[in-house]
């Protein structure tokens, strides 16, 4: 995904990117990679406006709960895991942020794919309760009419691959794709010009934002790619995606 946004946003006027993510990382291997702790640090370091959030796609493996291991999708897991997720939303917003949680994308291994939903399904409760969250789902960007998984599509009227073999991955090509429609909506979010899946956004509790913040910092945009689904007939964007077949 941060790939796929820094060519999208690259040479937009006064917009810094700093990129913080870890691959092969989650909520539930906290022993592996602690993200409260490397969060706390960057917020501070950084004070960033708005902190782009993607989690998800290691976390289907079992919970310790006071010593206990717990099982994926098990109700003492996801308990935990919810807990989990609202503190970063909470860590963001309290630091005067906006936070824009990115769903996950439907896979080939249908076992795994419902896991995912089921993430999805957490991260969007706890943005639709926490203000100052956004959760921005990419289900249906990468999925068939039918809701069924596709691998590819029509991009820029060329036929490509989106996912590599293994269904979950993606191919160059689809992490430009995502790019494109993440970080677009990320800054109409930025800007206060949400589209009206993003209208729920409201401004953090208590957050006192910084001068030239989160609604101010970004310079207008353009929205060289912001366009409705499926792009109208010969829209001007970067990558434009056929509609669900």
């Amino acid at each position: 995904l941060e790939y796929g946004i820094r060519h999208e946003l690259q040479l937009t006027p006064g917009l810094k990117l700093i990129q913080r993510n870890k691959p092969s990382t989650g909520l539930s291997a906290s022993w592996f990679y602690n993200w409260p702790a490397h969060l706390k640090y960057d917020l501070h370091r950084y004070q960033p406006n708005l902190v782009v959030i993607m989690f998800g796609a290691n976390d289907e493996q079992a919970l310790a709960v006071h010593g206990v291991s717990q099982p994926f999708g098990s109700p003492k897991w996801r308990v935990a895991y919810f807990a989990r997720v609202r503190r970063i939303d909470r860590m963001v917003t309290r630091a005067g942020a906006y936070a824009f949680w990115v769903g996950l994308p439907i896979a080939a291994p249908k076992s795994y794919s419902q896991g995912l939903r089921a993430l999805d399904a957490i991260y969007r409760q706890v943005a639709t309760s926490t203000p100052g969250v956004t959760f921005q789902p990419m289900w249906r960007l990468l999925s068939t009419r039918s809701g069924n998984y596709r691998g590819g599509a029509v991009v820029n009227n060329v036929e490509s691959a989106l996912r590599l073999s293994d269904g979950i991955h993606f191919t160059s090509t689809g992490e430009l794709v995502i790019g494109t429609f993440e970080g677009s909506a990320a800054l109409l979010v930025s800007t206060g010009d949400s589209p009206e899946e993003l209208r729920h956004q409201v401004s953090p509790r208590g957050a006192r934002p910084r001068p030239g913040c989160a609604r101010s910092r970004v310079a207008p945009f353009a929205r060289r790619s912001s366009t409705p689904w499926p792009p109208p007939p010969n829209a001007v964007v970067r990558w434009a995606v056929d509609g669900p077949r």
